[in-house]
Protein backbone atom coordinates (compact mmCIF):
# COMPACT_ATOMS: atom_id res chain seq x y z
CA UNK A 1 0.00 0.00 0.00
CA UNK A 2 1.12 3.61 -0.85
CA UNK A 3 0.67 6.87 0.82
CA UNK A 4 1.65 9.53 -0.47
CA UNK A 5 2.38 13.15 1.41
CA UNK A 6 1.57 16.58 -0.20
CA UNK A 7 2.64 19.83 2.79
CA UNK A 8 3.62 23.33 3.14
CA UNK A 9 5.89 22.08 6.18
CA UNK A 10 9.46 22.26 4.23
CA UNK A 11 12.18 19.87 4.97
CA UNK A 12 14.15 22.47 7.70
CA UNK A 13 11.69 21.22 10.79
CA UNK A 14 10.78 17.59 12.01
CA UNK A 15 6.85 18.18 10.82
CA UNK A 16 6.79 15.55 7.83
CA UNK A 17 9.43 13.12 9.27
CA UNK A 18 7.13 13.06 12.82
CA UNK A 19 4.35 12.04 10.55
CA UNK A 20 6.16 9.44 8.75
CA UNK A 21 6.88 8.12 11.51
CA UNK A 22 3.34 8.23 13.00
CA UNK A 23 1.88 6.77 9.79
CA UNK A 24 5.04 3.55 10.12
CA UNK A 25 4.07 3.30 13.64
CA UNK A 26 0.87 2.13 12.76
CA UNK A 27 1.44 0.80 9.57
CA UNK A 28 4.89 -0.57 8.73
CA UNK A 29 4.71 -1.95 5.78
CA UNK A 30 3.53 0.95 3.61
CA UNK A 31 5.69 2.19 1.11
CA UNK A 32 5.26 6.18 1.65
CA UNK A 33 5.95 8.98 -1.36
CA UNK A 34 6.93 13.19 -1.24
CA UNK A 35 4.95 14.54 -4.19
CA UNK A 36 6.03 17.56 -2.38
CA UNK A 37 6.87 19.70 1.18
CA UNK A 38 7.68 23.04 -0.63
CA UNK A 39 3.91 24.29 -1.20
CA UNK A 40 4.07 27.75 -0.88
CA UNK A 41 2.65 28.50 3.27
CA UNK A 42 -1.49 28.32 3.70
CA UNK A 43 -1.53 28.13 -0.39
CA UNK A 44 -4.92 26.14 -0.36
CA UNK A 45 -5.24 26.56 -4.35
CA UNK A 46 -1.69 25.80 -5.18
CA UNK A 47 -2.25 22.45 -2.88
CA UNK A 48 -5.10 21.56 -5.01
CA UNK A 49 -3.16 21.70 -8.07
CA UNK A 50 -0.43 20.32 -6.89
CA UNK A 51 -2.95 16.81 -6.14
CA UNK A 52 -4.53 17.31 -8.84
CA UNK A 53 -2.17 16.93 -10.92
CA UNK A 54 -0.06 14.35 -9.14
CA UNK A 55 -2.03 11.49 -7.67
CA UNK A 56 -3.19 10.09 -11.05
CA UNK A 57 0.08 8.32 -11.97
CA UNK A 58 -0.01 6.04 -8.72
CA UNK A 59 -1.85 2.69 -8.37
CA UNK A 60 -5.67 2.64 -7.53
CA UNK A 61 -5.90 2.51 -3.75
CA UNK A 62 -3.27 5.31 -2.78
CA UNK A 63 -4.12 6.62 0.13
CA UNK A 64 -3.00 10.71 -0.29
CA UNK A 65 -2.27 12.89 2.78
CA UNK A 66 -2.62 16.54 2.19
CA UNK A 67 -1.48 19.19 4.78
CA UNK A 68 -2.22 22.51 3.91
CA UNK A 69 -3.83 24.04 7.02
CA UNK A 70 -4.05 27.59 8.09
CA UNK A 71 -7.36 26.66 9.77
CA UNK A 72 -6.08 23.96 12.22
CA UNK A 73 -7.49 24.15 15.44
CA UNK A 74 -10.58 25.87 14.14
CA UNK A 75 -13.96 24.78 13.58
CA UNK A 76 -12.86 23.55 10.28
CA UNK A 77 -13.20 19.85 9.77
CA UNK A 78 -10.88 16.97 8.55
CA UNK A 79 -12.18 15.01 5.90
CA UNK A 80 -11.53 11.76 4.14
CA UNK A 81 -12.76 11.24 0.68
CA UNK A 82 -12.90 8.38 -2.39
CA UNK A 83 -12.72 9.54 -5.99
CA UNK A 84 -11.21 8.19 -8.43
CA UNK A 85 -9.81 5.08 -7.03
CA UNK A 86 -7.80 6.98 -4.58
CA UNK A 87 -8.70 7.79 -0.66
CA UNK A 88 -7.88 11.81 0.23
CA UNK A 89 -7.07 12.59 3.64
CA UNK A 90 -7.44 16.94 4.26
CA UNK A 91 -8.75 19.64 5.97
CA UNK A 92 -11.90 20.58 4.50
CA UNK A 93 -10.90 23.89 3.23
CA UNK A 94 -10.93 23.91 -0.10
CA UNK A 95 -7.54 21.86 -1.22
CA UNK A 96 -9.18 18.70 -2.51
CA UNK A 97 -11.26 21.13 -4.84
CA UNK A 98 -10.35 19.73 -7.71
CA UNK A 99 -10.03 16.17 -7.28
CA UNK A 100 -13.52 16.18 -6.26
CA UNK A 101 -14.71 17.74 -8.97
CA UNK A 102 -16.76 14.85 -10.85
CA UNK A 103 -16.52 14.81 -14.62
CA UNK A 104 -20.00 14.59 -16.34
CA UNK A 105 -21.46 10.48 -15.91
CA UNK A 106 -18.94 9.70 -13.86
CA UNK A 107 -19.92 8.48 -9.88
CA UNK A 108 -20.05 11.24 -7.43
CA UNK A 109 -17.54 11.54 -5.12
CA UNK A 110 -18.15 10.26 -1.50
CA UNK A 111 -17.01 12.34 1.43
CA UNK A 112 -16.44 11.99 5.07
CA UNK A 113 -16.35 14.03 7.97
CA UNK A 114 -13.63 12.39 10.37
CA UNK A 115 -14.98 12.28 13.59
CA UNK A 116 -13.67 9.03 14.46
CA UNK A 117 -11.62 9.89 17.81
CA UNK A 118 -10.40 6.44 18.25
CA UNK A 119 -8.46 6.17 14.87
CA UNK A 120 -6.39 9.20 16.37
CA UNK A 121 -3.61 9.60 18.36
CA UNK A 122 -4.22 9.49 22.40
CA UNK A 123 -3.63 13.71 22.39
CA UNK A 124 -4.60 15.54 19.62
CA UNK A 125 -2.59 19.11 19.58
CA UNK A 126 -4.71 22.29 18.33
CA UNK A 127 -1.51 22.96 16.24
CA UNK A 128 -0.75 19.36 14.29
CA UNK A 129 -3.70 18.11 13.07
CA UNK A 130 -1.16 16.58 10.13
CA UNK A 131 0.55 14.49 13.27
CA UNK A 132 -2.23 13.70 15.34
CA UNK A 133 -5.10 12.94 12.84
CA UNK A 134 -4.27 13.04 9.21
CA UNK A 135 -0.83 10.73 9.72
CA UNK A 136 -2.96 8.04 12.42
CA UNK A 137 -6.34 8.17 9.87
CA UNK A 138 -4.47 7.58 6.42
CA UNK A 139 -2.63 4.37 8.21
CA UNK A 140 -5.33 2.33 9.35
CA UNK A 141 -6.96 3.55 5.77
CA UNK A 142 -3.79 1.98 3.96
CA UNK A 143 -4.28 -0.62 6.22
CA UNK A 144 -7.88 -1.33 4.88
CA UNK A 145 -10.48 -0.16 7.41
CA UNK A 146 -13.32 1.27 5.58
CA UNK A 147 -13.49 5.19 4.52
CA UNK A 148 -16.80 5.15 5.88
CA UNK A 149 -15.96 4.06 8.91
CA UNK A 150 -14.00 7.51 9.96
CA UNK A 151 -17.13 9.66 10.24
CA UNK A 152 -20.58 10.37 8.60
CA UNK A 153 -20.85 11.00 4.78
CA UNK A 154 -20.81 15.00 4.18
CA UNK A 155 -21.68 17.13 1.00
CA UNK A 156 -21.21 20.49 2.16
CA UNK A 157 -17.50 19.89 1.56
CA UNK A 158 -15.85 22.85 0.84
CA UNK A 159 -15.03 23.86 -2.29
CA UNK A 160 -12.69 26.52 -3.71
CA UNK A 161 -12.55 25.87 -7.72
CA UNK A 162 -9.31 26.96 -9.51
CA UNK A 163 -9.52 29.91 -11.15
CA UNK A 164 -10.50 30.00 -14.86
CA UNK A 165 -9.72 32.24 -17.95
CA UNK A 166 -12.50 34.95 -18.78
CA UNK A 167 -13.10 37.08 -21.03
CA UNK A 168 -12.75 41.22 -20.72
CA UNK A 169 -13.77 42.23 -23.95
CA UNK A 170 -12.35 41.07 -26.90
CA UNK A 171 -9.06 39.55 -24.54
CA UNK A 172 -9.00 36.48 -22.67
CA UNK A 173 -7.80 37.03 -19.14
CA UNK A 174 -5.68 34.04 -17.47
CA UNK A 175 -4.19 33.55 -13.95
CA UNK A 176 -0.57 31.83 -13.01
CA UNK A 177 -1.73 28.90 -11.04
CA UNK A 178 1.82 27.97 -10.22
CA UNK A 179 6.14 28.44 -10.74
CA UNK A 180 8.31 25.85 -10.55
CA UNK A 181 11.50 25.27 -9.41
CA UNK A 182 12.85 26.21 -12.97
CA UNK A 183 10.87 29.48 -13.16
CA UNK A 184 8.56 28.34 -15.51
CA UNK A 185 4.86 29.99 -15.16
CA UNK A 186 1.95 27.55 -15.41
CA UNK A 187 -0.94 29.21 -16.17
CA UNK A 188 -4.74 28.10 -16.75
CA UNK A 189 -4.83 28.15 -20.19
CA UNK A 190 -5.38 25.19 -22.22
CA UNK A 191 -3.98 24.84 -25.91
CA UNK A 192 -7.16 25.31 -27.52
CA UNK A 193 -7.37 28.80 -26.46
CA UNK A 194 -4.59 29.95 -28.47
CA UNK A 195 -5.11 30.74 -32.10
CA UNK A 196 -2.44 30.39 -34.71
CA UNK A 197 -1.21 34.43 -34.40
CA UNK A 198 -1.89 34.74 -30.63
CA UNK A 199 -0.31 37.14 -27.92
CA UNK A 200 -0.06 36.57 -24.27
CA UNK A 201 1.05 39.78 -22.86
CA UNK A 202 2.38 39.21 -18.72
CA UNK A 203 4.90 41.29 -17.05
CA UNK A 204 5.09 43.73 -19.97
CA UNK A 205 6.19 41.48 -22.59
CA UNK A 206 4.02 39.52 -25.29
CA UNK A 207 4.99 36.72 -25.82
CA UNK A 208 4.14 34.86 -29.30
CA UNK A 209 5.91 31.34 -30.11
CA UNK A 210 4.58 28.21 -28.98
CA UNK A 211 7.30 25.75 -28.57
CA UNK A 212 7.00 21.82 -28.68
CA UNK A 213 9.91 21.28 -26.40
CA UNK A 214 12.16 23.08 -24.14
CA UNK A 215 14.69 22.46 -26.43
CA UNK A 216 13.14 23.89 -29.81
CA UNK A 217 13.49 27.54 -27.87
CA UNK A 218 17.08 29.72 -28.41
CA UNK A 219 18.93 30.35 -24.75
CA UNK A 220 17.47 33.23 -23.95
CA UNK A 221 14.40 33.32 -25.44
CA UNK A 222 10.55 33.23 -23.93
CA UNK A 223 7.84 31.02 -25.04
CA UNK A 224 4.74 29.57 -24.69
CA UNK A 225 4.77 25.35 -24.29
CA UNK A 226 1.97 23.28 -23.21
CA UNK A 227 3.47 21.54 -20.47
CA UNK A 228 3.02 17.87 -18.60
CA UNK A 229 0.10 19.27 -16.97
CA UNK A 230 -2.31 20.05 -20.21
CA UNK A 231 -1.39 24.06 -19.10
CA UNK A 232 0.23 26.43 -21.27
CA UNK A 233 3.09 26.89 -19.32
CA UNK A 234 5.53 30.60 -20.66
CA UNK A 235 8.91 29.87 -20.41
CA UNK A 236 12.34 31.02 -20.47
CA UNK A 237 15.17 28.57 -22.04
CA UNK A 238 18.11 28.17 -19.68
CA UNK A 239 16.60 31.17 -17.08
CA UNK A 240 13.65 31.99 -14.48
CA UNK A 241 10.71 33.30 -16.63
CA UNK A 242 9.12 34.16 -13.19
CA UNK A 243 12.48 35.99 -11.78
CA UNK A 244 13.15 37.76 -15.06
CA UNK A 245 9.33 39.18 -15.67
CA UNK A 246 8.62 39.74 -11.63
CA UNK A 247 5.84 37.58 -11.50
CA UNK A 248 3.61 36.50 -8.48
CA UNK A 249 0.89 33.41 -7.71
CA UNK A 250 -2.18 34.50 -8.90
CA UNK A 251 -1.23 37.35 -11.48
CA UNK A 252 -3.10 37.54 -14.35
CA UNK A 253 -1.99 37.45 -18.00
CA UNK A 254 -3.80 38.64 -21.11
CA UNK A 255 -4.50 36.90 -24.57
CA UNK A 256 -5.09 37.72 -27.65
CA UNK A 257 -5.81 35.61 -30.98
CA UNK A 258 -8.13 36.23 -33.71
CA UNK A 259 -9.04 32.20 -32.97
CA UNK A 260 -9.79 32.21 -29.70
CA UNK A 261 -11.89 29.27 -28.72
CA UNK A 262 -15.11 30.82 -27.00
Amino acid sequence: MIITLTTDFGLSDPFAGIMKGVILGIAPDVQLVDITHEIRAYDILGAAFIINSAYRYFPEGTVHVIVVDPGVGSTRRPIAARASGHIFVAPDNGVLSSVLQSDPGASPPSVYWIDNQSLFLDSVSQTFHGRDIFAPVAARLARGIPVESVGPRIVDFVKKALPKPHFQGDRLVGTVLHLDKFGNIITNLRRHHLGRDFSIRVGGLSVKRLCSSFAEADPGEFFAIEGSTGYIELALNQGSAADRLNIALGAEIELETPFVNH
